[in-house]
């Protein structure tokens, strides 16, 4: 039966042969479209718990909208809904600001 074949880990599929050999694959993470992804316990792969983001400076920002990061930079994530490919670094412009 499947349930004496060892786990050796969450990415590692095993299954038990007749023969008694265990065949095992090793499931590959996809690239994370954020810059922050957490491990959870018995999950394989990161997870990006607040979505897609990248970073502004040292400041991670999420993607999809602008963010004004300080009185003269606005920031935006490029990031491609569905291809799962993002930027690590924003694209920030400055605006003329006075800044008193």
């Amino acid at each position: 039966s499947f349930s004496l074949c060892p786990q050796v880990s969450p990415c590692e599929k095993c299954r038990c042969e007749g023969s008694g050999e265990v065949l095992c694959s090793v499931s590959a993470c996809p690239q994370t479209e954020c810059v922050d992804p957490e491990y959870e316990p018995d999950q394989c792969c990161p997870i990006c718990k607040t979505g897609p983001n990248c970073y502004a400076d040292t400041q991670v920002i999420p993607a999809g909208r602008e963010v004004k990061i300080d009185e003269c930079t606005i920031c935006y994530c490029t990031y491609e809904e569905g291809t799962w490919q993002i930027e690590h670094q924003a694209t920030c412009s400055k605006n003329d600001c006075q800044v008193s």
